[in-house]
C-alpha cells in the first residue's frame, strides 16, 4: 500500500509514483487524470432464485501511472474502436442484405454472409486497436494491470478484473 494512497471520495487508490508503466520512454504522469484506473471486483453475495438473480460486489479502482503520450494513444485507440464497432455492426447487417438482393441469394447464404461479416467486424475492431498500440509502442491497459504488484496482490486475495454478473 506504500505505492498508492486512498482517495475515499473517488473510491480509488491513487499512485504515488509518476513513472509511466505503459511505455519505455521514461516519461512521467503530469496529472492524476492521465493515469489509468483499473477496476477490481470482489463478490460479496450471490442470490439465484428461479426467476430472480442478483449479485452484490465491492469495486475499487487502482491507479497506474501513465504519461500524456500513452494517455492520448489509449484515448485514440478507444475512439477508433467505437468507430470501427459502429462500422462493423452496420456492415454485419447491410452488406449481407445488399449481397442477397444483388446476387439473388437464398436466406441461408445471407446468414452465412452475416456471420462472416460479424467475424470480419470483430477482427477489425480488435485488430485496429492492437495495431495502434503496437505502432506507437504502448502496452494495453490489461497487459499492464496484470503486472502491477498491487493489482496482483488483490487478485491473490480473491478479487477479479472481471465485473461479476448475476
Amino acid at each position: 500500500m506504500e505505492t498508492h494512497t486512498l482517495n475515499e471520495r473517488e473510491r480509488r487508490l491513487e499512485p504515488l509514483g509518476k513513472a509511466c508503466q505503459f511505455c519505455d520512454l521514461n516519461r512521467e504522469s503530469e496529472s492524476m487524470s492521465q493515469n489509468s484506473f483499473i477496476s477490481v471486483y470482489k463478490e460479496n453475495k450471490r442470490l439465484n432464485l428461479l426467476v430472480y438473480r442478483n449479485v452484490k460486489f465491492n469495486e475499487i479502482k487502482i491507479g497506474i501511472p501513465r504519461c500524456n503520450y500513452c494517455s492520448r494513444t489509449h484515448g485514440f485507440a478507444k475512439i477508433i474502436g467505437w468507430i470501427s464497432t459502429i462500422v462493423a455492426v452496420l456492415g454485419t447487417f447491410f452488406i449481407p442484405f445488399y449481397l442477397a438482393v444483388k446476387l439473388d441469394l437464398h436466406t441461408i447464404m445471407m446468414f452465412v454472409f452475416m456471420v462472416l461479416s460479424f467475424g470480419a467486424g470483430v477482427g477489425l475492431v480488435y485488430g485496429l486497436q492492437y495495431l495502434i498500440l503496437n505502432l506507437r509502442k504502448v502496452k494495453s491497459e490489461k497487459e499492464v494491470a496484470k503486472k502491477e504488484p498491487l493489482i496482483r496482490e488483490f487478485l491473490r486475495n480473491g478479487w477479479s478484473l472481471d465485473r461479476p454478473r448475476a
